[in-house]
């Protein structure tokens, strides 16, 4: 039982020792929600973007081959997350494309109406109140901005023994609903069964969903 507790609150906030290896976890896990965000965002040229949670940001290459000249804004809650994406990723930083901070999204450190696109993927889960986060979205987001969600279904989710352990499930229509009450217009979810994995000798199929909001 401690080795799930464990597992959760670094799943929380990777940090320590083992936020490397957890990170590594997560990146291989999270793969295929990856793709499936980011296939399903609809990126612009010099659009201006802050994902909430990079982990160490083993996706922002190929983000940054997505469209011209994006901008990407990154908050992340764990500082051995943010220190490795800014080791990994120095070249976007040097260049202008790449900004990162420690933080949280319940308060963000960006102007009101400052991005075009924020996305988050299996991060809602660590909101114990979520409207708090979707205002600070809502504020910093421009009009017309999408707010895109990249969660697994709450019934494949729960084939994860340690997500008994403080992590908020919601199933999909849950998560629209939420959205819808705090004042976005939610288009039909994108879903995705994943490839396999092994979990404690146990093959478990995860279905991801990205869920696009717009203010």
């Amino acid at each position: 039982m401690k080795d799930l507790k464990f597992i959760a609150s670094q799943l929380r906030k990777p940090s320590g020792d083992f936020a490397s290896t957890i990170a590594a976890k997560m990146n291989d896990g999270n793969k295929p929600l990856y793709d499936l965000m980011l296939s399903s965002m609809g990126l612009r040229d010099d659009d201006s973007i802050l994902e909430i949670g990079f982990g160490n940001g083993f996706h922002f290459s190929e983000l940054f081959s997505l469209k011209k000249n994006i901008k990407l804004y990154g908050i992340d809650y764990s500082k051995e997350m943010v220190e490795q994406a800014e080791e990994k990723h120095s070249l976007f930083i040097k260049s202008g494309q790449l900004f990162l901070r420690e933080g949280n999204s319940n308060h963000l450190p960006y102007d009101g109406h400052f991005f075009d696109i924020v996305f988050c993927n299996m991060v809602i889960y660590f909101w114990d109140n979520p409207e708090e986060h979707l205002n600070e979205i809502k504020r910093v987001l421009k009009p017309g901005g999408i707010f895109y969600t990249g969660l697994r279904t709450k019934r494949s989710m729960l084939e994860l023994p340690f997500t008994q352990y403080r992590f908020n499930l919601f199933t999909v229509e849950e998560w629209s609903s939420i959205l819808r009450q705090n004042g976005f217009k939610v288009d039909k979810p994108i879903r995705k069964a994943d490839p396999g994995l092994e979990e404690n000798g146990k093959r478990v199929v995860l279905e991801s969903v990205v869920i696009a909001a717009h203010i």
